[in-house]
């Protein structure tokens, strides 16, 4: 009986220690090996002339990479941002300049990507992918709340796979040297939390319902169109838009105009 006891003690003293050790930030959770794998399988397809992804080793703890993030209690990816650490502006020094073109990712985004399920933050802006396009699967990728393609040189048209992305509020498209392209927002509808759209410098020329979906979102509060293609911009469709509250339309190509103001719509012109 008092073996018995004492093995009861002993195993509610060592339940209490863990617990407490968790409580005080003691306890650590490294990252999971398939995700270490996805994330190695990723960089095998990048190209990287500066080294960025040189902390990404086999048998590494891919928690303590640089560009990414996790969980501190369950060890799962949730951010992974292979952003340019460098600003693509020509009105810094060229050597500032010759940094950010060196320090640019390139190649291919290896599908491995999905097997990152708990990923809600993924950044591969200023990049160059020359010219391929958004990979499908992104759209897989069901916990994103943030993904961030500005100035990745993708080319082709938008995927609609995009539009499973139920949880994003953020999604930035713009500034493709190769000028992304929509055929139909269609896609869009389904992105009701969407809070943030960029869609500055993309075609959407054949994209005659991009204002009427647009019109759907009910949380979108900042839309960027600057320097898109619109050869026509159609009578605003009667809505409630008391979400929005920032709008660049600057450098738009060729439109016709027609604003029908709505109760409540304030816009603040970037």
């Amino acid at each position: 009986m008092k073996s018995t006891m004492s093995v009861s003690v002993a195993l509610v003293f060592l339940e209490l220690f863990a617990i407490s050790s968790f409580c005080s930030g003691n306890s650590y959770v490294g990252c999971t090996d398939s995700e270490r794998e996805a994330l190695l399988k990723l960089k095998q397809d990048l190209k990287d002339p500066s080294n960025r992804l040189g902390s990404w080793v086999v048998d590494g703890d891919c928690c303590k990479w640089a560009e990414v993030v996790c969980s501190n209690l369950t060890g799962h990816v949730l951010q992974l941002s292979l952003r340019n650490p460098f600003r693509n502006d020509l009105r810094y020094a060229t050597t500032e300049y010759e940094d950010y073109m060196r320090s640019m990712l390139s190649g291919n985004v290896n599908p491995s990507l999905v097997d990152l399920k708990h990923l809600t933050h993924l950044d591969l802006s200023g990049n160059d992918f020359q010219g391929i396009r958004i990979p499908k699967y992104l759209g897989s990728l069901k916990n994103l709340r943030y993904l961030n393609l500005s100035g990745a040189e993708f080319a082709g048209i938008i995927p609609h796979q995009l539009g499973n992305l139920s949880n994003l509020r953020c999604l930035d498209l713009s500034w493709s040297e190769y000028a992304l392209q929509v055929h139909s927002f269609s896609w869009l509808s389904g992105l009701s939390l969407l809070e943030h759209l960029d869609l500055s410098q993309m075609n959407l020329n054949k994209a005659s319902d991009w204002l009427l979906v647009i019109n759907s979102l009910p949380s979108l509060k900042v839309l960027k169109l600057s320097d898109c293609e619109i050869h026509h911009f159609p009578p605003l469709p009667s809505g409630n838009y008391s979400s929005l509250n920032a709008l660049d339309l600057s450098k738009i190509i060729f439109i016709t105009l027609f604003f029908n103001t709505a109760a409540g719509f304030l816009v603040s012109v970037i």
